[in-house]
């Protein structure tokens, strides 16, 4: 799938997001316990609006400064979101993939391609998160639809690529050592990490301390520290998954 080809499930999910946080706009979000469902649909309204402004000059620019600002009122929430996803869409997806634009990729990668990819994986996880939200509010409710599998096989390679290096990097992470295999079991999706070596990430098929088998959804989930990890089979060392959590953003 191409980083174009992203938008389109990006958008689906950026509307389910909505759908899911209308619901009740002061509803608590566990993975985001920084905000209800208005704050994360401002956020991600938000974010949607940074990052056509970006691209459409090519230059970093300041999320903080953008117009209009979120607004307050829960009932205004929809229609400055809506239109921050148009535009959103509109320009990435009107320009060329290989563009040049300001990232903040810790590899160099100044492409619009990047926006692209860091677009459909942000708004899926979010939409998750909003619908684990209602799941969790409403007692039987429904469980959150799994993160579409082209657009979590990106956000699996983005998140061994671009930020986990860094985040072992922090100075207050312990005891993640050794290597880690992941396998899809829905997709050919398969890493090799060495964790001893700045978490260097390789797409292959080898024998590891930790191996974890699960959808492409689920393997992106565990990364990011989201959903429950009975859906995954672990082979091997189990220490790790104890320790993952200190890893975020």
């Amino acid at each position: 799938m191409g980083s174009n080809d992203l938008l389109k499930p990006a958008e689906r999910e950026a509307h389910a997001l909505l759908v899911a946080a209308q619901t009740q706009w002061d509803r608590p979000v566990p993975h985001c316990p920084d905000w209800d469902a208005a704050g994360l649909v401002r956020h991600m309204g938000s974010i949607l609006s940074w990052m056509a402004a970006i691209v459409a000059v090519g230059e970093r620019v300041s999320r903080h400064t953008l117009e209009p600002a979120p607004p307050e009122d829960p009932d205004e929430l929809p229609s400055w979101y809506l239109a921050a996803l148009t535009r959103a869409m509109e320009v990435l997806g009107s320009a060329d993939p290989e563009s040049p634009t300001w990232t903040f990729s810790s590899v160099g990668d100044q492409h619009l391609s990047w926006w692209c990819r860091r677009l459909a994986v942000e708004v899926a996880t979010h939409r998750w998160d909003a619908e684990r939200a209602v799941a969790d509010g409403d007692q039987g409710g429904a469980p959150p639809q799994p993160i579409d599998g082209e657009v979590a096989a990106a956000g699996i390679e983005e998140f061994l690529v671009e930020f986990l290096p860094g985040l072992l990097a922090q100075e207050d992470v312990e005891g993640i050592t050794g290597t880690l295999h992941l396998h899809a079991l829905d997709g050919p999706v398969e890493w090799w990490i060495d964790l001893d070596d700045g978490g260097k990430a390789i797409r292959r098929h080898a024998k590891a301390d930790t191996a974890i088998r699960g959808t492409r959804s689920d393997l992106l989930l565990w990364l990011n520290n989201r959903g429950p990890l009975q859906t995954l089979e672990v082979i091997g060392n189990h220490e790790i998954l104890e320790r993952w959590g200190q890893l975020t953003f």
